[in-house]
């Protein structure tokens, strides 16, 4: 009665384990007996109680993961072949495992009874193999051992065995050798007299260093040597050797000699490679060939019968070419693989797309081994096939689905490029009009009015540009300066903005610096400026009374680093215990009453922990109900330790200034009716003359028949875009006119705009909704830099 397979199956989806138990029993009906554990600790402690033939082991359990799982299992039980089990997403950590001494894996999702079944038996007779193949090399070297010790018989048992001997004086650095080892190395006797560095150039060039440093290690340490290695006869004919050595000392433990034999072990070497193929190509469920020089097949298994539908009869009928042309692949060169099996002399190892006898394409990783003669020329080659056609499979099919998943980015991308330019620009009308309002003539009720409107369209603005920033983080297109810039300057920026809000709530809004921290650093002043305006923002809206301050010390510091701690503290409602382990994803506000309260995407806390995170940085909370909370958060930034200029800088320009764009030529590219009454309106104010464009065509068609100071560019718009247009004035109009200081004024608001406006050659960049502020300084700036003002 044939005995069954004990199998232990560590895995903690029951889901799997039915799987599993179901597909062996279909295939091979009571031929396995199984043993589940859900964890790694389990399963190793029914290692320790009882026997098993094989483990299937998941490498994603609830107390291991990954490589570690497969290490922690192999250590534990190296007697027992191990396969492991892996997802989809992850099948590199199973050929990993296999490079480790895992005897195969199998993917989730896609086992099938028969790949189990095969798996299971292919992975214990393949253990089998090696084991047999350690115990037999383990009593070889015992064997040779002895021969060394019995110092009588050494002669004899040398020319019995064909081992030589040789002696190493470390002391006055000769090596000598006896007669056998003399005609292993295809010398006369007495011919090779000297050190130990000529002895090592006889070692192979390829083996030369790892034998050298062998030697010299064991020397060091006084261990004995049991080893192969390749050496070339002066015929340049290539021998494998086996070397057992031991090191002697003196008295003082100084190494003074080592002795050692050398067997030469080619013919059998290459005889048992070649009955171990042998035996394991007949049991394999590969596809075995053992074919001559020429690429004539002798010997096919049943692995190769099952795989192409050929059997050894119908092979010999078939011209000698079939294995250099690997039957029937697609896969072009494959005579060069022969060919230089045949030249180098080395195995080659390559993947292939294949057809049956009967059409049915397969896809396999051939291996070619050469099998050498005495001469050192091939006589034999042995081609094994390892079916991957399943693994292919599985590879198109996450090919196929990263292009869906690539698209579906792209999509998203072009969905928020869209979504940022059709709000962005109803915005940009909504708050220019309102700031142009508020600067007139109103009483008090219509001026209410107009406040609400600001208000909420700043609240509004806010909340687009939350989901903005978000998605660049999501997309991984968030970059972060390093720049120049003082601190204290955004310190009171924050505190100029959002003063009048604090004051309208009366709360006192305070900010100190630590004296010990310089003025002048590097950073990315932009996200610093985000980070706290979103805090101490959602400090004042969540604080009813009393005050909020803004802080930062220095925790440590190098020549060119310092590590700060900014903090941001408030007297207001406060946070549940329980919220705050949630309080920084995403969407995530501290109750539903809050965000019909006070409002919010619930994207801001989640934002500013990505832009400190990502910073290097790390941010934490403390607070308690009805009794404030204190926001943490912790930047490396560097010392300008050569503060020359700094990025930050006031917008701001009175009306006395406004005078320095009098009479300014300006061509208005713009589509959209609401932005260019309001553009117009806003340049009129500044003395400006302004002549519209609706679309880049026109823009053109305007700048060939007049000159003008300055190029106000929309991106999005019909017929022609800013880019286009920007790309054509600057490569076909002449000098000067090509060179026309061009600003981009744009809804679009996502990562990598600017860098698309300023690569067509645009001076700079600007997103609506705009401050007029901002808007006057950049036309100042790129005037001067153009020499126009």
């Amino acid at each position: 009665m044939e005995e069954k397979i004990k199998i232990l199956i560590i895995e903690d989806n029951p889901g799997d384990v039915r799987l599993i138990n179901v597909y062996l029993k279909d295939y091979s009906g009571d031929n396995y007996i199984f043993s589940v554990a859900d964890s790694l600790s389990k399963g190793l402690n029914l290692l320790s109680q009882e026997e098993f033939d094989v483990i299937i082991l998941d490498l994603t359990l609830p107390d291991s993961s990954g490589l570690d799982t497969f290490k922690r299992a192999y250590e534990h039980s190296p007697h027992i072949p191990i396969i492991v089990l892996t997802g989809l997403d992850n099948e590199t950590v199973g050929m990993n495992a296999m490079k480790l001494g895992a005897q195969d894996f199998l993917v989730k999702g896609s086992i099938k009874g028969k790949e189990l079944n095969r798996s299971i038996n292919y992975s214990i007779e393949r253990f089998k193999l090696l084991k047999a193949f350690s115990e037999n090399t383990k009593k070889l070297e015992e064997k040779t051992l002895d021969l060394i010790i019995e110092q009588q018989k050494l002669k004899n048992a040398q020319k019995i065995a064909r081992i030589g001997s040789w002696d190493w004086d470390i002391v006055k650095n000769t090596v000598t050798f006896s007669d056998e080892l003399y005609r292993i190395y295809g010398l006369k006797c007495g011919e090779f007299i000297a050190d130990f560095n000529s002895f090592i150039n006889m070692i192979h060039p390829e083996d030369r260093e790892y034998v050298k440093n062998t030697i010299e290690d064991a020397t060091q340490k006084l261990q004995p040597l049991n080893f192969k290695h390749r050496i070339v006869r002066p015929n340049n004919r290539v021998r494998i050797l086996h070397t057992i050595s031991q090191v002697i000392a003196d008295k003082d433990g100084r190494p003074i000699r080592m002795q050692g034999t050398e067997q030469d072990v080619t013919e059998q070497f290459h005889k048992e490679e070649l009955e171990k193929l042998v035996l394991a190509a007949t049991q394999s469920y590969n596809s075995v060939v053992i074919a001559d020089s020429t690429g004539k097949i002798e010997w096919v298994n049943q692995g190769f019968t099952k795989l192409t539908g050929y059997d050894l009869d119908e092979i010999l009928t078939i011209n000698e070419g079939f294995l250099k042309n690997v039957h029937n692949t697609e896969v072009p060169g494959q005579n060069d693989f022969f060919k230089l099996i045949i030249s180098e002399k080395k195995p080659i190892t390559y993947e292939s797309k294949n057809f049956s006898k009967n059409g049915d394409e397969y896809w396999v990783i051939t291996t070619l081994t050469p099998v050498l003669g005495k001469r050192g020329d091939v006589e034999k080659i042995i081609a094994i096939d390892s079916d991957i056609t399943l693994r292919k499979k599985i590879e198109e099919e996450l090919h196929r689905s990263n292009k869906i998943a690539e698209e579906s980015i792209k999509v998203k991308e072009q969905f928020m490029t869209n979504m940022s330019h059709e709000i962005r620009t109803p915005m940009n009308a909504i708050v220019g009009f309102t700031d142009l309002l508020l600067k007139t003539k109103l009483d008090i009720e219509q001026k209410q009015f107009i406040d609400a409107i600001q208000i909420s369209g700043k609240n509004l603005l806010v909340i687009i540009n939350d989901i903005l920033t978000f998605s660049k983080i999501k997309s991984g297109k968030l970059i972060f300066e390093q720049i120049n810039f003082r601190l204290s300057q955004v310190f009171s920026s924050i505190t100029a903005l959002l003063l009048p809000n604090a004051k309208e709530k009366n709360i006192h809004l305070s900010s100190t610096i630590d004296s010990n921290i310089p003025d002048h650093l590097i950073g990315d002043p932009l996200r610093l400026n985000q980070i706290i305006l979103n805090l101490v923002g959602n400090a004042i809206k969540f604080t009813k009374q009393g005050e909020v301050k803004i802080s930062v010390e220095l925790i440590s510091q190098t020549d060119d680093m310092l590590e700060l701690a900014f903090s941001v503290s408030d007297t207001g409602i406060g946070i549940s215990k329980e919220k705050l382990s949630v309080i920084f994803e995403e969407f995530s506000q501290a109750s539903s009453q809050t965000t019909r309260k006070y409002g919010g995407t619930g994207l801001g806390l989640a934002i500013a922990k990505q832009l400190i995170e990502q910073q290097g940085g790390n941010i934490s909370v403390e607070s308690e109900i009805d009794k404030g909370a204190k926001f943490t958060f912790n930047l490396k930034l560097k010392k300008n330790l050569n503060p020359g200029f700094e990025t930050v800088k006031d917008v701001s320009c009175g009306v006395e200034d406004l005078e320095g764009l009098k009479d300014l030529k300006i061509l208005l590219v713009e589509d959209n009716l609401l932005n260019q009454i309001l553009a117009k309106k806003i340049l009129s104010n500044w003395k400006c003359s302004t002549t519209l464009a609706e679309n880049g065509l026109i823009a053109i068609k305007k700048l060939e028949k007049e000159d003008f100071d300055l190029i106000i560019m929309d991106i999005q718009m019909p017929e022609m875009d800013g880019n286009e247009a920007t790309k054509y004035i600057r490569t076909k109009f002449p000098s000067p006119k090509c060179n026309t200081p061009i600003l981009a004024m744009t809804a679009h608001a996502l990562a990598g705009e600017e860098e698309k406006c300023i690569h067509a050659g645009m001076n700079d960049y600007i997103s609506k909704p705009f401050d007029t502020n901002v808007v006057y300084s950049k036309i100042m700036a790129i005037l001067k830099k153009n020499n126009s003002i």
